[in-house]
């Protein structure tokens, strides 16, 4: 049985302490956050590949000061070393790590984790084909490579894994971690997601299944989450990490907490399609019931929005059925119309806007949303951020490829005065 340091916690919530944010919209959190507030568009034409004979010829890069940032900081040797995910990860996790305020010297190496999720399908990327890389293929390309890095980065000597359940690799990584720290196993785990998967492979594939919009006339407009005219995502680069923190040990050092999880759903819809409402409706279920709200607690809700038809259509439903009348007021916001999808980075990317949101009063908009979908007819905060002084809890939704959903639910309160 593993021993537990700090008994008490066990069964309480958990605190984000950090914030680490690698997107099309900017290397930091400051730039992501701000430019999410804004509602400016992450889309471009695709200049990282020729697109020319692809259908969909727009997608989520990263910015061009992101190759700078590597240019400067990242040795030769490190590059043919790592793949771009793993140095993606390397700069969430430091940003978050400076961000979380702890210094690392303090910590017991034992005590501290890392958890990340990614789908993988980064990796062997032709943009990764490094010239004198092929004898460093084995510690490159295998799936624990981005944790490991950032344990040795750190000297962290606790559980350090990867997860791998396609576009809900990251929000599950963080549902690990959250494990991790309320069965005493950790004090502080970094945690997130991170892909690079804007690739012409990847939007082949995916064009086969009609996932992906085709407009690309105007990129910046063409991700259009719950509006009548929606025609689908398109595929991004990015990565996301956030520190966690043990109740004892952030109280201990008196951290900033952006926000406390305090609960989650995961379920697989086993053999059935990911489109189902039900089983999306169980999830949150889940979630709120593992957290001890009530549904009229949650004012925010980030949306899974991948601008398909039938998912939107179903995610509605979903929310209309955990909320009832109470649904009209709630505050829906979906990162994809300006982020894109960042697969295995998605879920976890928008576990952090919550706990923005929840931390700064303000509600990012679901950009490009002019004409409803009868079906969808709930408040997606359209077009223009929103500030509510009044907001307490969130819920992040992400429901993946292959019938993976995970539900997470974030508060606001301070941990010391809600048991108090």
């Amino acid at each position: 049985m593993a021993r537990i340091n700090n008994p008490s916690d066990i069964g309480y919530p958990v605190a984000i302490t950090g914030i680490g944010m690698v997107t099309p919209l900017g290397i930091t959190t400051k730039s992501c956050w701000e430019n999410l507030l804004l509602g400016k568009s992450g889309i471009t034409r695709i200049t990282k590949f020729d697109s020319k004979n692809c259908l969909t010829q727009i997608g989520g890069q990263l910015p061009e000061s992101y190759s700078e940032w590597e240019k400067i900081h990242i040795p030769k040797r490190m590059t043919k070393q790592t793949i771009k995910t793993t140095r993606v990860f390397r700069l969430c996790a430091a940003d978050a790590i400076q961000d979380s305020g702890f210094k690392v010297d303090s910590l017991n190496p034992k005590r501290c984790a890392v958890v990340v999720g990614t789908s993988g399908a980064s990796v062997r990327s032709p943009e990764d084909q490094e010239a004198g890389a092929d004898k460093f293929r084995i510690i490159r390309e295998m799936f624990n490579a981005i944790p490991a890095r950032v344990s040795l980065d750190y000297g962290f000597q606790g559980p350090s894994f990867t997860v791998s359940s396609s576009s809900e690799s990251g929000a599950c990584a963080v549902a690990r971690a959250y494990d991790a720290i309320r069965w005493g196993k950790a004090d502080l785990v970094v945690t997130g997601g991170v892909d690079a998967f804007l690739t012409q492979n990847n939007i082949e594939r995916f064009g086969k299944f009609n996932l992906l919009t085709v407009d690309n006339a105007f990129p910046e407009k063409a991700i259009k989450p719950f509006d009548l005219h929606r025609s689908g995502f398109v595929l991004s680069d990015g990565g996301c990490a956030l520190i966690l923190e043990s109740v004892s040990h952030a109280l201990r050092r008196n951290a900033r907490v952006y926000a406390w999880i305090t609960g989650y759903g995961s379920f697989t819809d086993s053999g059935q399609t990911a489109l189902s409402h039900e089983k999306m409706a169980k999830t949150l279920l889940m979630a709120l019931r593992n957290s001890g709200l009530r549904s009229d607690q949650i004012g925010h809700i980030c949306a899974n929005g991948t601008a398909t038809i039938q998912n939107d259509r179903s995610e509605t439903r979903a929310i209309k059925s955990v909320f009832g009348d109470l649904a009209p007021q709630l505050l829906i916001s979906a990162s994809k119309s300006m982020l894109g999808h960042m697969m295995g980075a998605s879920g976890v990317t928008d576990i952090a806007i919550a706990a923005l949101s929840l931390h700064t009063k303000k509600i990012p908009p679901t950009i490009n949303y002019s004409d409803p979908d009868p079906e969808c007819d709930l408040n997606y905060v359209p077009n223009k951020m929103i500030e509510v002084s009044s907001l307490k809890a969130a819920v992040t939704q992400d429901f993946g490829i292959g019938g993976h959903h995970c539900a997470m639910v974030l508060e606001k309160t301070p941990w010391n005065q809600k048991m108090e």
